[in-house]
């Protein structure tokens, strides 16, 4: 099992799973570009091959913050990411999770809805990664979701 400070070196990656090139924090690029598509594939072995895009998708980032600024995290960002993305009609708004085992982990869900949602989440994730520089001290992993929520 790895420890929390091996996991930490670990490059970020993209959400599709490709190899990456890693020039610094969240500057990485793709060696393939997946092809935007409004299915995304099963789990290897499905029969049905593909299914439609799920009603939500959401983009995680998790990271270790920079010293003395989480703290500030959960406070700053979901205002930032409104101001940021609340004229896209896409964007349904965002989850600030920090670790309560320690403080500097923290994990960034943005949400993406409506008719247009895997392309906007797409175009946008570079955005988010850009709104969260001045938090990050190593960027841990990226990835795109399905989401499945239950309201009560």
């Amino acid at each position: 099992m790895a420890s929390q400070v091996h996991v930490a070196n670990y490059p970020c990656s993209s959400f599709a799973g490709l190899p990456i090139k890693q020039e610094d924090n969240f500057q990485h690029t793709a060696i393939a570009e997946p092809e935007l598509s409004e299915e995304i594939p099963l789990a290897a072995g499905d029969p049905a091959g593909k299914v439609p895009v799920p009603d939500i998708i959401a983009y995680g980032v998790e990271f270790v913050a920079l010293p003395g600024k989480a703290e500030e995290l959960h406070a700053a960002l979901p205002e930032a990411m409104r101001n940021a993305f609340g004229n896209c009609g896409s964007f349904s708004g965002c989850m600030v999770f920090v670790s309560e085992l320690e403080a500097r982990l923290v994990t960034v869900i943005t949400l993406w809805t409506g008719k247009d949602r895997a392309k906007q989440c797409s175009e946008n994730s570079k955005r988010v990664e850009r709104l969260l520089m001045p938090y990050v001290d190593r960027c841990l992993r990226t990835r795109r979701l399905a989401a499945f929520l239950s309201a009560r």
